[in-house]
């Protein structure tokens, strides 16, 4: 069941203080998920609760910045879990090996944009039309009054500017860019946000995008793009898996392309596919084919049985949906 707003920010804010909440984001976190894990501590602290936010894969370096980065712990080094708050996933399966630890609470709250999530959470506050979490965990802080200082607004900005490519992408609504303005208004660090995350890049992660650029390959005449990055070439690059992060985007750039694919071959064999289209394709509907899900134009899954069968799998697929809906 999906909760409303009121009833979600009553399972944090609504009670005496002294409470403490593990808040967990999803594997190889982006932006969004460490921006609201991050930004919810801030509210929690400052209201008199603990805190605890959680990382299952290590801290990318572009977000280094992030006030608060100090207190993130390990999922491994995490006991006993009461109350966990889960951000920017659609299911248990997005924790990865920390998904046990999550369900051991006595009490889950689930807050997510994603369309496909399922309500996985004991509350659920989940709104597919946000631009991202960093939205909904600024709404909760608005419904429960807790006062938003600069570091927080400066981690929900970072969630929400990345989650909409800069503002840049189809999910950007008006309510999203009112957010952000308020946000500066609030005293986030735009310059910062701005230098850490958009005009600084590792010398690895842009020999990576030059390899990567060079196996692209056209299909259905153009209408579908498709970029491979294989464990070797990442390896020779001296790249790292976070690093493959947004090349998809350069698949959906190339002009006549109405989806763009990024296969990434990570180091257990498993290949992952990321998926972006233009305007007509509803790519979460094409991921979950394959036990994925996502976003209208933005979404992912996983698969076995390496590149060469993803590769294929993923063309015959996606030609359903340029010749219309399945």
């Amino acid at each position: 069941m999906n909760n409303r707003l009121e009833a979600v920010a009553g399972q944090l804010w609504g009670e005496s203080e002294g409470k403490t909440f593990h808040i967990f984001g999803h594997i190889q976190p982006d932006g969004d998920a460490l921006g609201s894990q991050l930004a919810l501590w801030h509210a929690l602290r400052v209201t008199g609760h603990e805190a605890i936010p959680v990382l299952i894969d290590p801290l990318p370096p572009t977000y280094q910045f992030l006030p608060g980065r100090e207190a993130f712990v390990p999922w491994q080094t995490v006991g006993a879990v009461e109350r966990a708050i889960v951000l920017d996933c659609t299911g248990w399966d997005r924790l990865g090996p920390a998904a046990d630890l999550a369900q051991s609470a006595t009490v889950v709250v689930n807050v997510d944009h994603h369309r496909s999530n399922n309500n996985f959470g004991h509350f659920n506050y989940v709104d597919q039309n946000a631009a991202a979490a960093g939205e909904l965990v600024f709404r909760l802080l608005q419904a429960a009054q807790v006062p938003i200082q600069p570091a927080t607004a400066t981690c929900l900005y970072t969630a929400i500017a990345t989650d909409t490519g800069s503002f840049r992408y189809q999910n950007t609504t008006p309510g999203a860019l009112r957010v952000a303005a308020e946000l500066l208004d609030l005293g986030a660090d735009l310059a910062t946000i701005i230098q850490n995350v958009y005009q600084t890049v590792s010398l690895p992660s842009l020999r990576l995008l030059g390899d990567a650029l060079q196996t692209l390959q056209l299909f259905y005449g153009g209408r579908l793009a498709i970029l491979t990055v294989s464990k070797q070439l990442r390896q020779e690059s001296g790249a790292t898996e976070q690093d493959v992060e947004g090349i998809v985007n350069y698949a959906r750039s190339v002009q006549g392309c109405e989806v763009g694919a990024l296969l990434h071959e990570k180091d257990d064999g498993t290949v992952k596919v990321s998926l972006r289209s233009r305007e007509k394709v509803d790519v979460s509907q094409l991921a979950a084919r394959f036990g994925g899900g996502g976003h209208l134009r933005a979404a992912g899954y996983a698969v076995l049985g390496g590149m060469a069968r993803a590769q294929a799998e993923l063309v015959a697929e996606v030609g359903k949906y340029l010749d219309g809906h399945p």
